[in-house]
């Protein structure tokens, strides 16, 4: 049984971070939120800078598997490597049936934000473009967040609790029930974390060893 918690904080690694239980309306499970802090603290350790940003994806007609959104990825993910010359994205998505009879996805990015730092213009005419040819319908919301690692390195985290918040959406609980059969409800990129650690960005561990 997955772990769920409807507190409005997480400890993860020593770290008390915010997450979106409205008051403790919602649960949110507790794996999902690790991997979650794993992948934006891996980015960290490859950029002085990470651009965190949402998504949100709905598709034409219910599916048993999460092929929609695979394909869009697969897309979407070889355009942004291509065009801004990336190494490496982060990301993070959800598949959701509330009230409606087919599914949606939420989704969060995490790339370098030495090389971006808005979706507004081409990024998103191109998800646009994507969506468009594969039957989807994209909603970016406004809010998108530049994380630096010299303000953590200062204890600043003002910007990575708004960014993890805003993350912490993906795991709630509500509207990951109805699904078919052995299909994921949340699935992230996997990037490794690089080694050796910069010297003197030792911030609470943060970084993943």
């Amino acid at each position: 049984m997955r772990k769920k918690t409807n507190k409005s904080v997480i400890n993860i690694d020593s770290v008390e971070l915010p997450i979106l239980t409205h008051g403790g309306k919602y649960d949110c499970h507790t794996d999902p939120l690790k991997i979650i802090k794993r992948e934006l603290d891996s980015m960290l350790s490859h950029h002085n800078k990470i651009y965190v940003f949402r998504l949100d994806i709905r598709v034409s007609e219910y599916t048993h598997d999460n092929e929609v959104i695979t394909r869009f990825l697969r897309t979407f993910n070889a355009w942004i490597k291509r065009k801004y010359k990336l190494k490496r994205v982060g990301y993070a998505w959800c598949r959701e049936i509330e009230t409606a009879k087919k599914q949606h996805y939420h989704l969060v990015f995490i790339v370098d934000g030495n090389v971006i730092n808005t979706t507004y213009g081409k990024i998103f005419e191109k998800i646009q473009a994507i969506t468009k040819a594969q039957g989807l319908k994209p909603y970016m919301p406004e809010n998108a967040y530049l994380i630096k690692r010299k303000d953590l390195v200062n204890g600043d985290y003002e910007e990575y609790n708004k960014a993890f918040l805003r993350a912490s959406y993906l795991t709630k609980d509500r509207g990951k029930d109805l699904k078919g059969v052995k299909v994921n409800s949340y699935q992230t990129s996997r990037v490794k974390p690089k080694k050796p650690k910069p010297k003197n960005d030792d911030y609470n561990g943060l970084l993943v060893a």
